[in-house]
């Protein structure tokens, strides 16, 4: 047994915990009558040392507990320092192992982690830690934090600093706004808010919130957004002084409040999808509720005798309760559910495993990063011609069993035995970062690298603002490269699609814009006479427009050429792209006759944000475009809850979702997705837009009969002849597809007049109707865009 060393002497009762402030070292020191509520990890001989915080990436000098609600993995720096811990009481844990960073966190575990510049006393202390061993979580039942905010209703005068941002709410500022402020925050998305009415927090994130009249909001940006965010649960009592110190109590009141709007919620999802006639998980939402209600009456029982109990309990009433609402949600039979993901696996198993977990999750489509840093994730012939290193190097000693080291072939073939189809994501002209060293790609083809204007070495460099290498999209033979590459992997991959990022030029100012390798401005020169290096937008404006479109051009060019040569692959291949809000986003509209598919990228986390960003996009890009929105909920480490409410709202007015990242994706928020709108397995309308459609008319004719003539949403008589309407509609899909946009028309009239004559419940009439208007969309884009 190695020598233990005291931290903490005395013992740590669950209620009225005293304790001092945690001092520079972690060690969290006796001292009487101040009192501070400290988390604290206590191992067998009683050593104890105080966590400085959760989930938070940044653990130089801190110990930082991990559990899985941040991820599958700590993605710690390698050179960390860390003990993962599996659960096996209340809140006793069995010390399993010691890595050195990136750690995978046991669903319902936790990880406890240092940084590679630590204190002794931190490192001390985790190195004394041995497998086997029982080490005790010792949580305060209350647990209060300050802040001082910037502002109070904050004015351009009396906040100068915010004055030019919505909201005027500055870079890593803490605001507070009042009824007094008006009705809403008026904040962007790139925040974090919280809802106050009555003292409690009701709602979590968003922008632009609605001011409560019984409340306030508080709003965080930067790192402030992070404070918020750690401290805030449902439930959690907020107190803003006369001088705008902003107070966060988390207590055993809190999460009873959490836990009591969750069953509340959870009772009126249920009764909602009751009142509209949703085929959902009527039984298991029942359930669930019943067993939350009981373990919260338990927790109600003993939180005086014994609070730690207590918590536990009240903690899982609220998971059941969330599951309950889960459960209440309709789960779509046609949509995407597509999940942006860079591999890392080296074995199968590690492959299985990402898959398994995406599977429950109830995913369709894995957008998989094919092409990063300047390599191929599969070897690659094409690089080899080009005298290029044949695969990436993390994959190239791979084992990947019968596939060899062919990491693309085994994420094809495996995704396929779980009902999951693979669309190639592509870093396109992207294919370095300064940290990483020169991409192989330069050091073979050096005149290959795009140049900004300020750059006058010689020689390539990486880009100023964001340290990336790019290939010149201008140049016929990179041109020539990319498209031999993408033609490989279509070729030789059942892939379904190309999912293009990076394909344009960075957009920069003047003197740090692109475009100015010495072969592009040859090329420029021996079209128009005008060596481009002289223009500028002050002195020739004219000019320098027509230079920058002819670089827009040559962008486009290369799209157009894709789109070409992957139709005349295959018809049904998807080429999609994703904009980032801002200038790309705009020029989307360039590339409205190749791509089949937009996945606008918004980034914000409420209804009103996402629907925007969508609406904006959809204004630039003619109907029949398939349309998904791509989501950021667990890049952002957002809640279980927050996760699906994400999900919900994207899908809104789209063919369905992308979420970024699954890098980044927890286990209980896998959970949540599987239990809640992707329970049941759905059909992909991009790639299969006819099965699609045959599947949601089908499941409409079934609903009929089996939930709304029962159940009393339309009489017998008129439902049979609405089913009789769908089942025509579906046959002239089948036999005359080109000609059945009058039947879908003829058939939404129908159910248009039914709702109007009250022979239909009217939101079961507007449900079918968009399933119907969906359905017609995807005929039409099977007529343009597959054939």
């Amino acid at each position: 047994m190695k020598k233990k060393f005291k931290v903490l002497t005395g013992s740590l009762l669950a209620t009225s915990l005293i304790f001092s402030a945690v001092d520079l070292s972690g060690s969290v020191k006796a001292q009487e009558n101040v009192p501070y509520n400290v988390l604290s990890v206590k191992d067998e001989s009683g050593d104890q040392m105080a966590i400085n915080g959760k989930n938070q990436l940044a653990n130089d000098n801190k110990l930082i507990l991990f559990n899985d609600e941040f991820s599958y993995y700590t993605e710690t720096q390698k050179g960390s320092m860390e003990i993962v811990l599996e659960k096996t009481g209340v809140n006793t844990y069995r010390v399993v192992k010691d890595t050195d960073g990136d750690s995978a966190i046991p669903e319902n575990g936790l990880v406890l982690s240092t940084g590679d510049i630590s204190t002794t006393e931190i490192r001390n202390f985790l190195t004394q830690l041995e497998a086997g061993e029982t080490v005790t979580l010792q949580e305060p039942t209350e647990k209060r934090e300050q802040k001082q905010s910037n502002s109070v209703d904050p004015t351009r005068a009396s906040n100068p600093d915010g004055a030019v941002f919505d909201g005027f709410r500055g870079p890593d500022q803490l605001i507070v706004y009042t009824p007094a402020f008006g009705e809403s925050t008026k904040t962007n998305q790139y925040g974090y808010e919280i809802t106050v009415e009555n003292g409690f927090v009701t709602k979590l994130g968003g922008g632009n919130s609605k001011i409560p009249k019984n409340g306030f909001v508080v709003s965080g940006h930067g790192v402030n957004s992070s404070w918020i965010s750690s401290n805030s649960i449902i439930g959690a009592k907020v107190n803003v002084s006369a001088n705008g110190v902003v107070e966060i109590v988390q207590d055993v009141e809190s999460f009873q409040y959490q836990s009591k709007q969750a069953i509340d919620q959870a009772k009126s999802s249920i009764e909602k999808a009751k009142s509209e006639y949703l085929d959902v998980a009527f039984e298991e939402a029942n359930a669930a509720v019943q067993k939350a209600e009981s373990l919260l009456a338990e927790a109600e029982a003993i939180k005086s005798s014994d609070p730690v109990k207590s918590l536990d309990r009240t903690r899982q009433a609220t998971q059941s309760a969330y599951d309950a609402y889960y459960y209440s949600l309709a789960s779509h039979k046609a949509e995407q559910r597509a999940i942006w993901y860079r591999p890392e696996e080296t074995t199968l198993d590690g492959v299985k495993q990402v898959l398994d977990r995406m599977e429950k999750a109830g995913f369709n489509s894995v957008y998989l990063e094919t092409t990063f840093w300047g390599y191929t994730i599969y070897p690659s012939k094409v690089m080899e011609k080009y005298g290029l290193p044949a695969q990436h190097p993390r994959f190239a000693n791979g084992d990947y069993g019968k596939y060899g080291k062919n990491l693309l072939d085994a994420y094809v073939k495996e995704g396929k035995k779980r009902g999951m189809t693979i669309q190639a994501w592509t870093d396109g002209f992207m294919i370095g970062e300064s940290s990483i060293g020169v991409p192989s790609q330069f050091a073979k083809y050096p005149e290959w690298a795009a140049i900004q204007r300020s750059n006058t070495t010689g020689t390539f460099q990486p880009d100023t603002a964001s340290k990336y290498y790019w290939l010149d999209i201008a140049q016929p033979d990179v041109q020539d490269f990319m498209l031999d590459i993408y033609k490989e992997m279509q070729a030789d991959y059942d892939i379904k699609g190309l999912n293009i990022d990076y394909m344009r030029y960075p957009h920069h100012k003047f003197e740090q814009s692109y475009g100015f390798s010495e072969r592009t401005k040859q090329l420029y020169q021996e079209k128009t006479g005008i060596d481009p290096y002289k223009l500028s937008p002050t002195t020739t404006p004219a000019e320098w427009e027509k230079w920058l479109d002819w670089l827009r051009e040559r962008e486009n060019d290369f799209v157009d050429k894709l789109h070409v040569q992957t139709k005349e692959m295959n018809k049904k291949f998807m080429l999609t792209a994703t904009p980032e809000p801002g200038p790309e986003a705009v020029q989307i509209s360039d590339w409205q006759e190749d791509i089949d598919g937009v996945i606008p990228q918004a980034y914000g986390h409420d209804f009103n944000s996402i629907q925007k960003t969508v609406t904006d996009s959809k204004k630039l890009m003619p109907e029949g475009t398939m349309y998904y929105t791509g989501i950021y909920s667990f890049y952002h480490h957002l809640s279980e809850m927050a996760s699906v409410s994400d999900v919900m709202s994207a899908k809104y007015g789209t063919s369905g979702v992308n979420m970024f990242a699954f890098g980044q994706a927890s286990a209980p928020s896998v959970d949540a997705l599987g239990k809640g709108p992707w329970r049941e397995k759905a059909v992909n309308p991009g790639e299969e837009p006819i099965v699609a459609t045959h599947t949601v008319l089908k499941n409409i004719e079934k609903q009929i009969m089996k939930i709304y003539i029962p159940k009393g949403a339309v009489s017998e008589k008129d439902g049979v002849s609405l089913k009789l309407a769908i089942k025509k509609l579906d046959q002239a899909v089948k036999k005359d597809i080109e000609n059945s946009s009058a039947v879908f028309d003829s058939t939404v009239a129908k159910v248009e007049q039914a709702v109007a004559e009250g022979k239909i419940d009217a939101v079961v009439g507007s449900r079918i109707k968009a399933d119907l208007l969906d359905a017609k969309m995807w005929v039409n884009y099977a007529l343009n865009h597959q054939k």
